[in-house]
């Protein structure tokens, strides 16, 4: 668009930048659409931006500089302030990749990394780049989601855009455009000459929303205070710059000429209204436009409307003259209808459905979830070997030279370091057992260690899984009342939800809602990251409950987060005239004696307390959910207190790192389970960052964050380090104002306290952990914990939780005095673990660290320490399912062939790669699930040579075996023998075979290659 016509929309903010680019689109799909972000760091506070908006920004700015054709530019006024690369200089940077180009390794090498990416990365973030033998998989600047580029003979041959989770071609372009990963890199060394958005789309036409020139005046305030005027000028356009810009800006009018279609949602009956609605402008001689998210909306609408509408793929066949009906995909807010002789009116799934609507999503790339329940052993990783015990898995071993006999084995590490090399079909009896050993040592080689325990602990499972079975039958037999909320009222409330759910929250929502209609009681655990929105689904629930006329009684862990949550819900249900009461140390004696009072009588339908609420002067009229936030931080013997409440009522805990029985019980089935993994848009992982302890780098870390205007928290293990700790840091940074807070204070002094820190009165929060949960203060974006060694994993997580709830870079510091080595270790995970959605993987990391616990009891250290989580919870399924043989049917065949049984490093070079192949083959129990992963495995790299192609013949015979029971296939030049399981051998078998004992063998010489002749013998041995 340099120098040609285009049209620049600056939106009021980036969401709104982000959903009319997705609609855009969808409605009309010809249209070169580009959203243009502005960098999620503030000004000259010397961070790195994310990979993906820097790779996105660098993307775009290279098609504007480029453009041959208008293309529509949507930003914001804050991201257009940067200088940036001159336009041509992006003519010589990049890397465009064609079918049929030349193909060198080392040069793309080269070239990719002199681009900004990571050759070392798997491609499931933007930057990363993995290559294989005859293919690489790359995620390009800019791009949705990754893409693989096979190659042979030096040429490309093919280039797909493929979907990480299950490997899937999405699309087949015959062109791949690889930009740089940031706009730094198209500045020519110290060029003095910058250029701006507004020269790069010098002859565009320009268009704002109306709060547009606010929001630049603020962001320039911004940048004035972070540094001085010589050094900003370089960097950023001057106030006067940008005011001759809004000279050719366009404002829109605050107000639109459009009639919003109604909310048929809130009526008694939506199926009335939106059918009389319909007949109504009909008669008008209205065209009529269904518009949802997802194809089941679409139908559900058809449904209730009455009229099948043809689906159509774009905006300008909806409204196509003549055309009185159409239905089609977009994510548009809300209706409207287009005034004029033929009215246009166009009907949401938002408008019909309400909060039951499918929420679309911006178009930014899919984070990968912060847990996935993998069965599959890492390299490097403790395993558990059911034979032989516990191991470290030190990696594949290539053994033998020739065709016949050469293949890879596993390396496992035992006790003394003693290793031994497994053939691969045995990963089938390898599995996860911790990132780290924690408390319990590796076994012996032999398997002499590790039988007594196995015996024992197999013993439990069975006796654990009986138990389990007669608790979820009483549970699924026991009636509980069904709360179904009145739909208008429940829309009503939903409707102050200012934000659009993720799709992890959306489905947690219908599991709570499902659970509380389904007529017995609700036992759910709702895993969510802090800041991801469990505390709407918490509000969800709650009324659901209230509109259906039961009480509801939310049980948070401190007076702080009582606080926090009162006021919530007293503003989302004050609409409604629903009171909410509060039950905590900060309640005066007459409040809490009206609150009691109100709840027995049953006139206060919401309550939210500490513990206090399970006391014996507390009583409900009818309680029909409790709500138990924060459960890590309860007792065993709590939970089963608040649990009494309401025997047969329903309860929902909430979490963002259960402790490991309350993950360990919700991976194996014992409570229903809903994790909210989806981070919500532009959510920023916090920098996590492990340093020794020292005064200075104390001091240094508050000064910066006082200086980009934030506010901090110091957080100290005991009471008694928080006066020195004050002190020490008066002397460095005597400007800093700092409030103490710790739990011996008065209740309402915390508070008073708490609400200075809130309100800006001081910029450190220096405080034990007694604000590691619920306190969501966004200006506050730096923390530093002192001894972290002292905190649990859980507990770090939580306090690092308290800052980057806003879009903004926020940084947590782990200071250390040293220790053990496991506390070191615990630290280095957190520093690992710093995305957004980490807190249930560090729940499973502690989980891998502490071990589970019993299952039904009280006791910290169960057998489930003995198998480890995975493992665990696998064999208890299978005893709930009535598997009496267990660890029994885990046997694998012993196959001796003159066969080489490995994927050559040239075709598949990441060793990890190679074992996650190597181990999903091995557990795989059927034909069609190695045919799935052959078939992977040949989109992912390419066409199969020999030994690959031997590798699955091998496997598929493995599959074989099983069925009919061979434990081991002996197969030599001269003959053929199977050595049969127990009471699997018939009486009489082929005249051509010969029996001895349990082994049936075939003799004979054949010209035929061995899979050839393995076939043949089994055809004898089925006849």
């Amino acid at each position: 668009m340099s120098g040609r016509r285009g049209l620049v929309f600056l939106a009021e903010n980036e969401r709104r930048a982000e959903r009319l680019g997705s609609i855009i689109q969808v409605v009309e799909p010809t249209c070169d659409v580009l959203v243009y972000p502005r960098l999620n760091t503030l000004p000259f506070d010397q961070l790195e931006p994310s990979r993906d908006i820097a790779g996105r920004r660098s993307s775009v700015l290279r098609r504007l500089a480029g453009a041959k054709q208008p293309i529509l530019l949507i930003t914001t006024a804050e991201a257009m302030m940067e200088r940036l690369p001159l336009p041509a200089n992006w003519s010589r940077l990049g890397l465009s990749l064609r079918i049929g180009g030349v193909y060198s390794e080392d040069d793309l090498e080269a070239r990719l990394r002199a681009l900004g990416y990571d050759l070392d990365d798997s491609p499931d973030y933007p930057g990363g780049v993995l290559f294989h033998g005859n293919t690489f998989e790359i995620f390009p600047a800019g791009s949705l989601g990754p893409f693989r580029i096979e190659h042979s003979g030096g040429r490309i041959r093919r280039i797909a855009a493929f979907n990480p989770m299950d490997q899937e071609v999405i699309s087949e372009p015959r062109e791949l455009l690889i930009d740089p990963m940031s706009e730094r890199l198209a500045f020519k060394d110290r060029a003095r000459k910058k250029s701006n958005l507004v020269e790069y789309c010098a002859r565009a036409k320009w268009i704002a929303d109306t709060a547009v020139p606010r929001n630049a005046a603020t962001w320039l305030s911004t940048i004035e205070d972070a540094a001085a005027r010589g050094e900003r000028d370089r960097a950023y356009l001057s106030r006067r710059e940008w005011d001759q810009a809004a000279k050719r800006i366009a404002l829109l009018p605050p107000t639109a000429p459009y009639r919003a279609t109604p909310e048929f949602y809130k009526e008694s009956s939506p199926r009335k209204a939106l059918r009389a609605f319909i007949e109504e402008v009909q008669r008008g001689d209205a065209r009529l436009v269904f518009v949802a998210a997802v194809e089941a909306d679409l139908r559900l609408m058809a449904r209730m409307s009455a009229i099948k509408a043809e689906r159509v793929p774009d905006w300008a066949q909806a409204t196509a003259k003549g055309r009185r009906e159409a239905a089609m995909l977009a994510g548009f807010d809300a209706g409207f209808v287009v005034p004029g002789r033929k009215p246009l009116v166009v009907i949401t799934a938002a408008d019909v459905l309400g909060s039951r609507a499918h929420q679309p999503q911006p178009a930014n790339w899919a984070w990968t979830p912060g847990f996935d329940a993998v069965d599959l052993p890492e390299l490097g990783s403790v395993v558990v070997h059911l034979q032989r015990g516990l191991a470290r898995l030190g990696g594949l071993r290539s053994m033998g030279t020739g065709d016949l006999t050469a293949r890879e084995m596993v390396r496992l590490v035992f006790a003394g370091n003693d290793a031994v090399l497994v053939p691969l079909a045995e990963l089938a009896l390898i599995w996860p057992y911790a990132g780290e050993l924690g408390d319990i040592s590796l076994d012996r080689a032999d398997g002499s260690s590790w039988r007594p325990r196995r015996t024992a602990a197999e013993t439990e499972i069975h006796v654990v899984a009986n138990e389990l079975a007669k608790q979820m039958r009483q549970r699924r037999r026991r009636p509980a009342p069904k709360l179904v909320p009145r739909p208008a009222s429940y829309e009503q409330f939903v409707a102050r939800f200012p934000y659009f759910t993720t799709p992890d929250q959306a489905k947690a929502i219908r599991d709570v809602l499902d659970d509380l209609g389904s007529g017995h009681p609700m036992d759910r655990i709702v895993c969510g990251d802090v800041g991801f929105g469990k505390t709407e689904v918490a509000l969800r629930a709650a009324a659901a409950a209230v509109l259906a006329g039961k009480q509801v009684a939310v049980v948070v862990p401190t007076t702080v987060l009582a606080r926090q949550h009162v006021e919530t819900f007293r503003k989302r249900f004050a609409p409604l005239g629903i009171e909410v009461g509060n039950l905590s140390r900060v309640a005066s004696a007459a409040e809490a004696r009206q609150v009691r009072e109100g709840l027995k009588s049953g006139e206060l339908k919401v309550v939210v307390g500490t513990l206090s609420l399970a006391s014996k002067d507390v009583r409900f009229a009818d309680l029909g959910l409790i709500i138990l936030d924060e459960e890590q931080h309860f007792g065993a013997a709590e939970k089963a207190t608040l649990s009494g409440l309401n025997k047969n009522g329903h309860r929902l805990w909430m979490s963002a790192t259960p402790i490991p029985r309350t993950l360990a019980a919700g991976l194996t089935g014992l409570r229903d389970l809903s994790v909210i993994a989806t981070p919500p848009a532009h959510r920023v992982p916090v920098v996590t960052k492990v340093a020794p302890l020292s005064d200075i780098a104390i001091a240094a870390a508050l000064v910066r964050e006082h200086r980009r205007n934030g506010q901090s928290f110091v957080i100290c293990p005991r009471i008694q380090d928080l006066d020195p700790m004050l002190a020490s840091i008066h002397s460095l940074a005597p400007e800093l104002r700092i409030i103490t807070i710790h739990g011996k204070l008065p209740a309402d002094e915390i508070d008073e306290r708490l609400m200075d820190f809130v309100e800006g009165k001081a910029d450190v929060l220096l405080a034990t952990n007694i604000v590691e949960s619920g306190l969501d203060i966004p200006r506050a974006n730096t923390i530093v914990v002192c001894w972290p060694e002292r905190f649990g994993l859980a507990q770090l997580h939580q306090l690092r939780g308290r800052v980057g709830r806003g879009g903004i870079r926020a940084f947590a510091h782990f200071l250390t005095e040293g220790g053990s080595d496991r506390s070191e270790k615990r630290l280095a995970v957190l520093e690992e673990l710093n995305r957004p959605g980490a807190g249930f993987a560090i729940s499973a990391r502690d989980l891998d660290l502490r071990g589970g616990g019993d299952m039904l009891s009280d006791r910290q250290s169960g057998h489930m320490q003995v198998f480890g989580p995975t493992l665990y919870g696998h064999l208890l399924t299978l005893a709930l399912d009535g598997d009496r043989d267990g660890m029994g049917a885990l046997w694998v065949p012993e196959l001796n062939l003159p066969i080489a049984e490995l994927l050559p490093s040239v075709y598949v070079q990441s060793e990890a790669v190679r074992l996650e192949i190597y181990a999903r083959a091995a557990r795989c129990r059927s034909y069609d699930e190695l045919e799935e992963l052959e078939d992977e495995t040949l989109r992912r790299f390419g066409k199969l040579p020999p030994a690959a192609t031997n590798f699955f013949a091998v496997a598929r015979l493995r599959v074989s075996c099983r069925e009919r029971g061979i434990m081991r296939l002996d197969v030599g030049p001269e003959a053929i023998a199977a050595t049969m399981l127990g009471g699997r051998l018939r009486k009489s078998y082929s005249r051509l075979l010969q029996r001895d004992g349990n082994r049936v063998i075939y003799v004979g010489r054949s010209s035929e290659d061995a899979l050839r002749r393995v076939e043949q013998f089994l055809d004898l041995l089925d006849e």
